[in-house]
């Protein structure tokens, strides 16, 4: 084998095989880590992040060129996993090559990070941690371009005002020399810093995390919190907001302020400038409990989101009020498990705002014990009333836990685009109404959660139940169609008064239940077969199907993109052109990549494949042509496919799937942007697929 390739080669191939753990489809998101396509080889949806750390860092030892290129593809995405390896990602930023290859980092993530069977004792796991505040500091400091962070629970002790000032205030600053082991690590002249626009801080309820967000709002975020007891709800100023449209246009990087001490007032004592990020888009703040004192300053310092996940919070009707004042155009928001919302302000934040608009993704739910706070007229308001709804576009929708009947079920306009359907914990839906809304409205929904829903009063959900009213009247052909066809085979009859071409009138395929019901179903029913998860969820998924390769995903009226192809049929060029590619050739300009930096800031580390258009345009709200089917599941896998066989594992495993095979997330994927249809790892999993 030769190793003088040409550059362009050299790069390509560096190029492909970063894109290979990056899926670049909607459709390939709704399947676990390492499940084989569809496909007739089997190929696997995508690679794991390991496993194209491994494939590049082997790139790096071929030759001096392909070194050059892979070697910045490697220090892209850093995920820590072990406590060694982020000492020595540390130790590394010590050295020569820091300044050059930390540059190149883009996302930090410790989702997956892990201390336990280090052989340590109880005193030195708490006395002597790993991550500390000075050292992830330090890293975050060298990593100038970084753009996407995630903590977790595992080390949100390290979680400073500190390291929260580090995070936040990159806007333009000179960022200050970072120090490890008493020596400095910045090398050469300061640089700017990036500015950061994910942040995932789920899970994050350690007592000096909270302590620290309660120092960051009082000492930066001071005026905000003034503007909200001036204006009784916590808002920006239009005023404010108004005079830096003019000065800079919507979404650009703007350097916050960072004199909260001194800000000016207005005729009347109101706030005039208060403390805002403009440069993050996402939030993630699943699970983490901080008061609503701190909780409404801290997101609404956020004047340009697209993505919200407020599930499990203390968020108040207060906060959403603000929200719906405010710049913000969400396209994914969560506000599950959130008891102290009301429902007036959620029906207004959703039908009336502007904020949401140019939905595609919304969680509201609830469960038995605990239902959504949305009332049943403020509930049929927003499924008959809501932009979001009228549209048409909705991919994500979860209402698990609201007073659904059939009667608000049959409201619910044309869905042509859903994908992914929550009716959980809605005891009062019947399977028919389901079964309609999925044959009519929402054709091409795969995966639906019941759990807890349509048992009939006392009566619970049984296989034959599920069987005859909505597995075989939503994915099989009709009785007397079967007979047909096996009439045809012996001979004795023709197939002139059935289709020959017959497609299953939806796209199901995957169905969550609770664990009363999957006890029922624990032997399979044909090719359906059940998954129990590691947690207390669990599902039966038909082993025979799965998204088909050759789908394709309308981006407008006139024109179609590939969807579900693996990403390493599709060359980085002709993926940055289309509407599921990514921008990979960053490196080529800085000013380049600054020019795109402005609205809704697509790099290189998360997808513009939402297909059917997540930027915030408006949206009409008129009524959506009937929703037919699309062709984007394979149905009728042989058992010894590579995909079949794979599920059918999953179905033999007594003690549950892995943490990270599920369906349904309810937690919102924010540092690659794929919102509530994307895969989450480690401790992100747990909440996502496990965590009833």
């Amino acid at each position: 084998m030769t190793l003088d390739l040409p550059l362009d080669i050299v790069r390509r191939i560096c190029q492909i095989v970063y894109l290979d753990a990056i899926p670049l489809s909607m459709l390939r998101m709704l399947d676990p880590f390492g499940l084989p396509s569809a496909a007739p080889d089997g190929q696997l949806v995508w690679t794991s992040v390991e496993d194209t750390r491994r494939d590049l860092y082997s790139l790096c030892l071929v030759s001096r060129a392909f070194c050059q290129e892979a070697q910045p593809l490697l220090f892209r995405r850093i995920q820590i996993t072990l406590p060694y390896r982020f000492m020595l990602l540390l130790n590394y930023a010590s050295s020569s090559d820091a300044p050059t290859q930390l540059d190149h980092v883009r996302m930090v993530d410790f989702s997956s990070f892990r201390a336990v069977g280090l052989l340590r004792t109880v005193g030195e796991s708490t006395e002597k941690r790993f991550v500390t505040a000075d050292r992830l500091t330090a890293l975050l400091d060298s990593a100038r371009s970084l753009v996407a962070f995630g903590a977790s629970e595992t080390m949100d002790s390290a979680l400073s005002l500190q390291v929260l000032e580090s995070l936040l205030f990159r806007d333009g600053e000179q960022s200050s020399p970072g120090r490890m082991r008493g020596v400095s690590i910045d090398r050469g002249a300061r640089k700017t810093r990036a500015a950061l626009q994910s942040l995932d801080l789920c899970g994050c309820v350690s007592a000096v995390f909270l302590e620290a967000m309660r120092e960051f709002v009082n000492k930066h975020l001071a005026a905000n919190c003034a503007g909200a007891a001036a204006n009784s709800v916590y808002e920006v100023l239009e005023e404010e907001e108004e005079e830096e449209e003019r000065g800079r246009g919507r979404g650009r990087v703007r350097t916050p302020s960072i004199a909260p001490g001194r800000p000016e007032l207005r005729r009347g004592g109101s706030v005039r400038k208060t403390t805002q990020f403009a440069s993050l888009q996402r939030l993630g703040l699943a699970g983490v409990r901080i008061a609503r004192d701190l909780l409404a300053p801290f997101v609404l310092s956020f004047p340009n989101l697209t993505h919200l996940d407020l599930s499990g919070t203390h968020a108040d009707a207060a906060l959403l009020n603000a929200l719906a004042r405010s710049s913000v155009r969400l396209e994914s928001l969560s506000l599950s498990r959130c008891y102290s919302l009301t429902s007036e302000s959620i029906t207004k934040l959703i039908v009336s705002s502007a904020a949401c608009e140019g939905l595609v993704e919304l969680a509201i739910a609830g469960t038995l014990l605990f239902p959504s706070p949305v009332s049943a007229d403020d509930l049929r308001s927003i499924l008959t009333s809501a932009p979001c709804m009228l549209s048409g576009e909705m991919r994500y929708l979860d209402l698990g836990g609201c007073p659904l009947t059939d009667a608000e079920l049959g409201m619910i306009p044309p869905q042509q685009s859903l994908l992914d359907l929550g009716l959980s914990a809605c005891p009062d839906l019947s399977l028919g109404a389901i079964r309609e809304l999925l044959r009519v409205r929402a054709p091409n929904v795969q995966v639906l959660d019941i759990a807890q829903s349509a048992t009939g009063g006392s009566r619970g959900l049984y296989a034959a139940t599920l069987y005859h009213e909505l597995i075989a009247p939503c994915t099989e052909p009709p009785h007397e169609m079967v007979i047909a066809m096996q009439l045809k085979k012996l001979g004795l009859g023709t197939m002139r008064s059935v289709d020959e071409h017959w497609q299953p009138p939806t796209n199901l395929r995957v169905i969550e239940l609770s664990h009363a019901a999957l006890e029922s179903v624990q032997g399979g029913i044909g090719s359906w077969k059940a998954v129990w998860g590691a947690g207390r969820r669990g599902w039966v998924v038909d082993t025979s199907a799965g998204p088909n390769p050759d789908a394709v995903e309308a981006v407008d009226d006139h024109h179609t993109v590939p969807a579900a192809r693996h990403s390493r049929h599709m060359a980085p060029s002709t993926a940055s052109r289309s509407r599921t590619g990514y921008m990979l050739q960053r490196s080529a300009s800085r000013d380049v990549e600054e020019r795109r930096g402005r609205g809704r800031q697509m790099d290189d580390i998360h997808p513009t494949i939402r297909s059917l258009s997540l930027s915030a345009r408006p949206v009409e709200p008129t009524q959506p042509r009937n929703a037919h089917v699309r062709n984007e599941v394979v149905r009728t896998l042989p058992e010894d496919h590579p995909r079949s066989a794979a599920l059918l594992k999953l179905a033999s495993m007594t003690n549950g799937a892995p943490v990270s095979t599920g369906w349904h997330s309810r937690k919102m994927e924010v540092l690659l942007g794929y919102g509530l249809l994307g895969r989450e790892i480690g401790n992100y999993a747990w909440l996502a697929y496990q965590n009833a």
